[in-house]
């Protein structure tokens, strides 16, 4: 089945980037599978090569497409990075502050946490477990493992089984993670904060497996605060 139609009016690379984005986000295009060659979309848009590269080129820059030279063009795999990469550069023009970015985070991540605890299976508890043990096993080898203890807050809230929250809080870590790369490095005070960052996460997974909800709640709250605090004195510092 063809979903697209010629293109005749207006802007035409806007029209085309209409469709094409249609097809994908009813359902008509899935992950993975390949758009036609450019040839063929010139025939069915009855478009010039420039308006079907323009209108190409802007669905990859958007994140629906993934463009491979001498392969093809094809519907992207669900990614929020470029969301994340747009929306750090939103916030840097507005010159956010780590502290409001942590704010963020304490309204949206104790309710997560509370909700994963009432959902997550013995498999997300194992993640948790083993993203703890690679965080322990890079800090001993005396690096931050701020990356990795960012990606524990993220499957915490993959593990909700709410697709909006997964996404919403893994663009807000991403966003932090690349804040916070300019000033947390690997220095002696740094490390000793990764490990008092993962004393919490072994807190928050025991509550967790205790299906003990208020308490990772709470956990959660006081963990955010935490950082809050560390952040804000590492970005003071750095300046």
């Amino acid at each position: 089945m063809n979903p697209f139609r010629p293109v005749k009016s207006g802007k035409i690379s806007g029209r085309i980037v209409q469709q094409i984005k249609g097809a994908i986000l009813r359902g008509a295009m899935k992950p993975g599978d390949r758009l036609p060659p450019e040839r063929e979309l010139v025939e069915r848009f009855q478009a010039s090569r420039i308006s079907i590269r323009e209108a190409l080129k802007s669905l990859e820059t958007a994140g629906l497409l993934t463009i491979k030279p001498g392969s093809g063009v094809f519907v992207a795999e669900i990614n929020s990075r470029p969301m994340s990469e747009s929306l750090a550069s939103i916030l840097r023009i507005r010159r956010t502050s780590m502290n409001e970015l942590t704010e963020a985070r304490m309204i949206l991540e104790p309710s997560i946490s509370r909700l994963a605890c009432e959902r997550m299976s013995p498999g997300d508890l194992q993640k948790l477990k083993g993203n703890i043990e690679e965080a322990l096993a890079i800090i001993k080898s005396n690096v931050s493992a701020r990356v990795k203890n960012i990606e524990f807050h993220s499957l915490l809230a993959e593990s909700t089984r709410n697709a909006v929250l997964a996404l919403t809080m893994k663009t807000v870590l991403d966003v932090l993670k690349d804040m916070s790369s300019g000033i947390v490095d690997n220095s002696p005070k740094n490390i000793e904060i990764a490990s008092h960052t993962v004393r919490h996460h072994r807190k928050i997974l025991k509550a967790l497996k205790e299906k003990d909800a208020q308490k990772v709640y709470e956990l959660m709250r006081k963990h955010i605060h935490q950082i809050q605090g560390s952040l804000k004195k590492a970005e003071t510092d750095h300046q």
